[in-house]
């Protein structure tokens, strides 16, 4: 929790605290230190060479040496980022200020001698916005440090554990100008209104256990927030933009119908008070954030988006990414194994169930903009097609269970993307199975609900358990569903999950260009060759086709005029000037051999293939569809 308290009162806490800890030392009073807090503090208004200042105070180390950790890696994220690598003179001291000796031990261990006299740590932290060159740390997984302007906090990379006592509770002191806020998901605690004429303030944030402080970003900025309320959620929406080119006022009405869709989409599920999206713009400039996403926690999202984008695109943008992210409240937040809830931040476990975690918040965030009316049947349609044809390019060979279980390695971590892919679509053949066991009663949203009553945030699953506690609450075809298809590795036919929504497959021809259709062009220069060659979308039009294109040819000529990396754009401009019915030939070389290829201009169009509602459906067909959809 926090709460603003000016600065004597904020001394005299931090006094008050640090004094008891120190001065506890009779075995019936160490029982009582035990339960006390761990003290740290971050100092945002005296930066040094662009990092922050962060302390810690503890007492009752009862063993002679001890460790202390900042993480490998984080909940949500499926990449080791050793926040470690950016902390900077570290230093342990013992309570007469003397320092202690200290070893590194990796990229996130410090082992600390002399353990029983500790008292503080101090150490620097420095930012990955501005040297994501020389990283690969996703930009919100990351931090920030621009003084006076605006900080990034996800509290994982300033604040770390020791060994053993990651359950101890946390009281965290942030100093920062007065003039900026910090926007967050957290309560308020013990307000008070700064002095007069004060330079900067300090806010106290109370957490019940390690995990509970690495699950709360904060942003620091001057403020640019605004805060609506839906079905009891109070949600907070705050911008950073350095240019000031977006405001959060600008925002809000899409972000608050979006949310307002989700929140009636999802019913009574209610696992948080309070949601906030911390947004920041980044600029165009070479030492600010260039990886575009978020990073979810239970009751916020950290967001990344590049401030150049038009007011458009950024709405469009934050509905794709915030809806997703919005619905990691039901889960993991309610519905989560003991490999989340109990998260080994260095040596983790990973759980086997992404397909629930990743791909049943990916469904969500597609399904519910047909439920809600903020799409139509087409769209909808269109991009469970995208999502067959993206799952194909991923590795087949091994089952979601195991993928999920090893994410961290590789082969599986490269065909990571596929959660947002075939694990969507999982939970699209359970839902269309649950409609149609149901008479269309019930789909995978009272699935989920039936989950988050059985567990709740505080009482994790067995991995081993997870799918016969679907059986019991859902229907036994769900389960052998799963366990055909996720633990096991047999092929998903959606086509036989689609049709029993009465929807078939269908190819239709859609007007295109010549060498191009929307954003997918159909040639591309090479580099090394300096030539033209043929991508695999040109087998999808029917003008190249008839031609006798294949994918991998390389242009040589059109009607005599040669064609090399050097003038690739007279292509578009060229055809513009055939006629249908002219005489056309291609010189082509494939495989080393060259080729003339002759034919006439026809209207070009790609071959598309659309889901349709089969004419020849039945009335339950057509209820499941209705169910489903909310058509």
């Amino acid at each position: 929790m926090l709460r603003k308290i000016n600065l004597i009162r904020t001394l005299i806490l931090y006094i008050f605290i640090s004094n008891s800890l120190i001065g506890c030392k009779s075995t019936e009073s160490a029982v009582k230190v035990d339960t006390t807090p761990i003290i740290a503090s971050l100092d945002l208004v005296n930066i040094i060479d662009d990092k922050i200042k962060v302390e810690l105070r503890f007492n009752n180390v009862t063993t002679d040496t001890i460790s202390y950790f900042l993480p490998k890696i984080v909940p949500g994220t499926y990449q080791n980022n050793n926040y470690g690598k950016y902390i900077e003179k570290f230093k342990a001291f013992d309570t007469e200020g003397n320092e202690l000796s200290v070893q590194k031990h990796g990229d996130n261990r410090w082992k600390i001698n002399n353990a029983r006299k500790l008292s503080s740590l101090t150490y620097l932290v420095n930012d990955t916005f501005d040297t994501e060159e020389s990283h690969q740390v996703f930009s919100p997984t990351g931090t920030n440090i621009l003084q006076n302007k605006n900080f990034v906090l996800n509290l994982y990379a300033f604040v770390g554990y020791f060994d053993n006592m990651k359950e101890k509770k946390y009281n965290l002191f942030i100093k920062h100008p007065i003039d900026m806020e910090a926007s967050t998901s957290l309560s308020e605690y013990l307000p008070k209104e700064p002095e007069i004429g004060a330079l900067y303030d300090t806010d106290v944030f109370i957490f019940n256990r390690y995990a509970d402080l690495a699950d709360s970003p904060i942003m620091y900025s001057i403020p640019d927030k605004v805060t609506f309320n839906i079905n009891e959620i109070e949600v907070l929406l705050s911008v950073y933009s350095p240019s000031k080119l977006h405001r959060a006022a600008q925002l809000m009405p899409q972000m608050e119908r979006m949310i307002r869709a989700q929140k009636n989409f999802l019913g009574y599920i209610n696992t948080t008070k309070k949601y906030s999206v911390l947004l920041y713009l980044s600029s165009s400039k070479s030492d600010d954030a260039k990886g575009f996403g978020a990073l979810e926690h239970n009751t916020s999202t950290v967001v990344v988006l590049p401030e150049s984008i038009p007011l458009q695109k950024l709405n469009e943008s934050l509905i794709d990414v915030v809806s997703h992210e919005f619905f990691h409240i039901v889960t993991p937040l309610s519905i989560h194994s003991e490999e989340i809830h109990d998260f080994d931040y260095n040596n983790p476990k990973m759980s086997k169930h992404l397909w629930l975690y990743e791909g049943t918040t990916e469904y969500f965030s597609l399904l519910f903009q047909i439920n809600q009316a903020l799409i139509g049947k087409e769209d909808f349609f269109e991009r469970i097609l995208e999502k067959i044809d993206h799952s194909k390019s991923f590795d087949q060979s091994f089952s979601f269970t195991e993928m999920s279980k090893n994410i961290l390695q590789e082969p599986y971590l490269e065909n990571y993307g596929n959660v947002y892919e075939k694990g969507a679509l999982i939970s699209m053949c359970i839902d269309i199975i649950m409609h149609e066991k149901s008479s269309g009663a019930y789909g995978i949203v009272d699935l989920i609900k039936g989950l988050s009553g059985r567990f709740g945030s505080e009482n994790p699953f067995k991995d081993e358990e997870l799918i016969n506690v679907i059986k019991e609450v859902s229907y036994p075809e769900v389960a052998d569903f799963l366990k055909s298809h996720v633990i096991n590795n047999t092929p998903i036919d959606y086509g036989y999950y689609l049709e029993k929504a009465g929807l078939i497959y269908n190819t239709i021809e859609i007007p295109s260009e010549y060498f191009i259709y929307e954003q997918e062009p159909f040639i591309k220069g090479s580099e090394t060759t300096k030539k033209v060659v043929f991508t695999a979308g040109a087998e999808r039009n029917n003008f190249l086709k008839e031609v006798g294109i294949k994918r991998g040819d390389i242009l040589l000529s059109i009607n005599s005029k040669t064609y090399t990396i050097k003038n690739i754009y007279d292509l578009f401009s060229d055809s513009n000037k055939w006629n249908i019915g002219d005489d056309i030939v291609f010189i082509i070389e494939r495989d080393q051999n060259i080729l003339k290829l002759a034919s006439k201009v026809i209207a070009p169009a790609v071959e598309k293939v659309v889901l349709k509602q089969n004419p020849n459906a039945t009335e339950k067909q057509i209820a499941i569809l209705k169910s489903w959809i909310n058509d």
